[in-house]
């Protein structure tokens, strides 16, 4: 199925006065498949929730303020992503309205993490679950950012990104506003990578206390996801060690809260790559 139809089988599926729960890879993705929904006449009759950290009780009772009024229009949109970020205190405010919404409206919890959301909340929820079209002509790891990350499809596929030098690399990690830095900074860490894991430990653990000095929750997660990736490739890292760092991994790119050790993660995760100990 192309992403036309895909994205054509939502419309098609949402019907007024209910909740929906849309799972995707990831939320570059769903904004894609939901930009059609929202026309340039419909933007006073929709909201967007989409959070920096949790979804809280303000977001909440904003939601439920906005549905208290008719539409101005045929009828009102609402698009939470990042849904299982929400609160317990706000999913329990949020239950009334998620299981009867208003006849002129549509609710849509964006998720790429299903079993996250809370049972109350999914109870309440047609879940919609869409895959990501195969993009022919990709490797695997552009797959797999693809995957993560449906931004980088175009530049991907016109390999509009750099592979930058070390020195590059470590100014950039400051400075990512953009799709397109992000990805030169995650092509960049892999090639760094797969250079520095074919040389001695003293030389990598050097180039890993570069790194263990930026504290960044983005770079972090990137880390993770470059991480997570080179060590399901490891054919030399036994399946009890690979299970260990791929959920230290995962940890990180579910957290709500920047709450790490950033030092210590970095050289778990980067030392634990190649198989070494603290």
């Amino acid at each position: 199925m192309t992403f036309e139809e895909i994205r054509d089988k939502i419309s098609r599926h949402l019907e007024n006065g209910k909740s929906y729960g849309l799972v995707v890879p990831n939320k570059a993705y769903a904004k894609a498949l939901l930009k059609a929904l929202i026309r340039s006449s419909d933007v006073q009759d929709t909201m967007i929730i989409e959070p920096d950290t949790n979804i809280g009780i303000d977001e909440v009772r904003t939601v439920i303020e906005f549905l208290d009024f008719a539409p101005k229009g045929e009828m009102k949109k609402v698009i939470l992503y990042d849904a299982d970020k929400m609160t317990q205190e706000a999913a329990n405010a949020f239950l009334k309205t998620l299981e009867e919404p208003p006849s002129y409206a549509i609710l849509i919890l964006v998720t790429s993490r299903w079993f996250s959301l809370l049972p109350t909340i999914r109870s309440r929820l047609q879940k919609l679950q869409v895959q990501l079209p195969i993009e022919p002509g990709l490797d695997e790891f552009e797959r797999y950012l693809v995957y993560w990350n449906y931004d980088f499809l175009e530049p991907i596929k016109e390999k509009a990104y750099s592979i930058l030098s070390e020195e590059e690399f470590l100014e950039a990690i400051d400075e990512i506003d953009e799709p397109s830095q992000e990805l030169d900074v995650i092509m960049s860490l892999k090639h760094l990578l797969e250079q520095y894991l074919n040389k001695d430990l003293a030389t990598y653990a050097n180039f890993v206390s570069q790194l263990a000095k930026k504290n960044n929750i983005e770079f972090l997660r990137i880390v993770s996801k470059v991480v997570s990736w080179l060590i399901y490739k490891n054919d030399s890292l036994p399946p009890n060690l690979k299970i260990k760092y791929l959920r230290i991994c995962d940890e990180i790119l579910r957290s709500k809260i920047a709450n790490f050790n950033y030092q210590l993660t970095y050289y778990t995760l980067l030392l634990g790559l190649r198989g070494d100990n603290l």
